[in-house]
């Protein structure tokens, strides 16, 4: 039973995964509907925080400070990941930006052996590091990757580092507490953060945006994008590691791909053949050993 457990948390990752991945083309729409980097977020945390409010008014009760301040962790972590890799894409290229990136998921089992005090085999490095390789193949276009650091380069980093301390920090909480309460608080979080953000820096970007082209596409980041996928996330953890959630979540790009092609916004290359076979078999062997990563 447990076993199958672990199966179905890891499918649950996979499947946010690829909902990540069409949450590329949404943000682009709303992008050229003229809505801002701090509106975007703003809207989309508060539709999913009221989303899962609704969602939540039975338990509501249960909802105490320990919940509050366990929600309220991985919350500013998830907002600072979203706001940095924005500020980041705006200074630097997309390919240096997307691979920056996902270094959180080599990151990731770091992070796990700094808190819990316990190193994860050397398989585990193994199959992180090979993913994050595959990565870099599938995002960078040949050519385009040149040997320069830039600021945005480091705010991209920086948000690599809070996505990474996302997945640790809500696979140390969600064992102890409703995964649905944890994630309102963590969506709530985000919202009141990017609120008072758009407040203070972006306060008239409503007046500017085509809300009529747009609003489609913060509905969906919003309701699946945000509200779905940071649910099913957070119930995922609760059964399986953060080294797994970390690979299988880095499949995010992949799946971004693999729709842009369908959709004909890009070509399929070479790239992308090799790099999501990388990050195929990275997956593969995750299952294959999954034992061999931290419990």
């Amino acid at each position: 039973m447990k076993k199958k457990k672990v199966w179905v948390a890891d499918f649950l990752c996979v499947l946010v995964a690829a909902i990540w991945g069409t949450g590329f083309i949404a943000s682009q729409v709303a992008i050229d509907a003229k809505l801002s980097a701090s509106l975007i977020m703003a809207l989309r945390f508060l539709i999913a925080a009221a989303v899962m409010l609704v969602a939540c008014l039975p338990r509501l009760k249960q909802l105490n400070l320990s919940v509050v301040k366990a929600g309220m962790i991985p919350g500013f972590f998830l907002f600072g990941g979203f706001y940095t890799q924005i500020l980041g894409q705006q200074r630097t290229t997309v390919s240096h930006c997307a691979f920056l990136t996902a270094t959180n998921v080599v990151m990731t089992p770091f992070l796990v052996w700094l808190f819990e005090r316990r190193r994860p085999p050397v398989r585990t490095f193994v199959i992180t590091v090979f993913t994050l390789i595959g990565i870099a193949v599938l995002s960078i276009t040949p050519g385009s990757f040149e040997f320069s650091f830039n600021f945005g380069d480091l705010l991209s980093l920086l948000c690599a580092f809070f996505f990474a301390m996302h997945i640790t920090v809500l696979g140390k909480v969600t064992k102890k507490a409703d995964p649905m309460l944890i994630n309102f608080v963590q969506l709530a979080t985000a919202a009141i953060i990017s609120v008072l953000v758009l407040a203070v820096t972006d306060a008239d970007a409503l007046s500017r945006a085509d809300m009529s082209s747009g609003i489609w596409a913060i509905l969906f980041l919003g309701l699946f994008s945000t509200c779905l996928c940071f649910f099913l996330q957070t119930y995922a953890q609760k059964y399986t590691t953060s080294a797994q959630a970390g690979v299988l979540l880095s499949m995010e790009g992949l799946f971004g791909s693999v729709f842009s092609v369908l959709l004909g916004m890009e070509a399929l290359t070479g790239n992308m053949i090799a790099g999501g076979a990388m990050i195929l078999c990275s997956v593969i062997a995750l299952e294959f050993f999954s034992g061999a990563l931290e419990k």
